[in-house]
């Protein structure tokens, strides 16, 4: 088994107790602040990869989802340009991922 993190070993430590019916508002509220806290930094950041898939999609013509799909497929070529489209749109298709999920926490 690998290290785990500290972070990791609280959450799990919390969910056994929320488990057996322990409650408490303040940990609720601090919960619940925390994830809009990161939904908050994380849209920050989606919004400035989004910049940036955008000015390559103006460069080169083509949506970012197409590009990913040849880039793939080996048919987008492998200059800087290409790897660093590939790259971006990696790290904004899974931050929206995150997003998505911790927006969905939220609304329960």
């Amino acid at each position: 088994m690998g290290l785990m993190s500290p972070t990791i070993g609280r959450l799990q430590a919390l969910e056994r107790l929320y488990m057996q019916g322990y409650q408490d508002e303040v940990v609720d509220l601090t919960l619940r602040k925390l994830l809009e806290r990161q939904v908050q930094k994380d849209a920050t950041q989606l919004a400035e990869l989004r910049a940036d898939l955008v000015r390559f999609e103006e460069r080169y013509s083509m949506t970012s989802a197409d590009f990913f799909a040849r880039y793939q497929a080996g048919q987008a070529g492998d200059d800087m340009d290409a790897f660093e489209w590939n790259v971006t749109y990696k790290m904004y298709s899974h931050l929206a991922e995150a997003v998505d999920a911790l927006r969905l926490q939220l609304r329960e």
